[in-house]
């Protein structure tokens, strides 16, 4: 799903053209973002608990819950399709929303530097979704930043799932105080399966 909005999204990019240096801009945008994006994502999107609407039933992190209530099990650990389809947008309006009124008031062309920002963002996505993937499986990182991030990762899910909501970068942790000094500074969290939603409530 992820790579069916990247392609045409680079193909519409290259065709634009018009590149300048407005599009590092857009480019190091995204990164600034990236970390916070994650981090927002994670605890207020993946995390929320189910909410109704007119009667009708949200529940954006339902497909998380699964992963969270079981981590080793692989089939929970990348995007369903539904929630691919609906990530796309939401990360697009999101960037735009940040993107667009910076290059505006800097004068800056809008179109090819805002579509270059959409295909940044859609491969962070992807690379989430890479890493998540790797994180949950058998591979043994060669570097120590990937060694961290996947350790991280692994109390994230099995010590206390209010901290370490990053997930390619640990930086938005670091700024909002989910990053602990230790581990031990974390205490075990009786819902870090469930986030603190049974069954029968979801």
């Amino acid at each position: 799903m992820i790579v069916a909005g990247l392609v045409p999204l680079v193909t519409v990019r290259l065709v634009v053209g018009a590149w300048s240096w407005w599009d590092l801009a857009a480019v190091g945008i995204v990164i600034a973002l990236t970390p916070f994006t994650e981090w927002f994502i994670h605890l207020f999107v993946l995390h929320a608990e189910p909410f109704t609407v007119r009667g009708a039933t949200i529940d954006t992190g339902s497909g998380h819950r699964q992963h969270h209530l079981d981590p080793s099990r692989i089939e929970n650990v990348l995007l369903r399709g539904i929630d691919a389809a609906i990530f796309q947008p939401m990360i697009a309006g999101l960037v735009l929303g940040i993107t667009l009124p910076v290059l505006w008031l800097a004068d800056a062309p809008l179109l090819a530097p805002a579509l270059t920002a959409l295909v940044v963002a859609l491969a962070k996505l992807l690379e989430y979704e890479w890493d998540h993937f790797i994180f949950h499986t058998a591979y043994r990182p060669r570097t120590p930043y990937y060694a961290r991030l996947k350790r991280n990762h692994h109390l994230h899910h099995w010590r206390n799932e209010r901290y370490w909501l990053g997930v390619t970068v640990n930086f938005g942790d670091r700024i909002l105080h989910t990053y602990p000094k230790s581990k031990s500074d974390v205490p075990l969290s009786p819902t870090a399966r469930t986030l603190g939603v049974h069954p029968q409530d979801a």
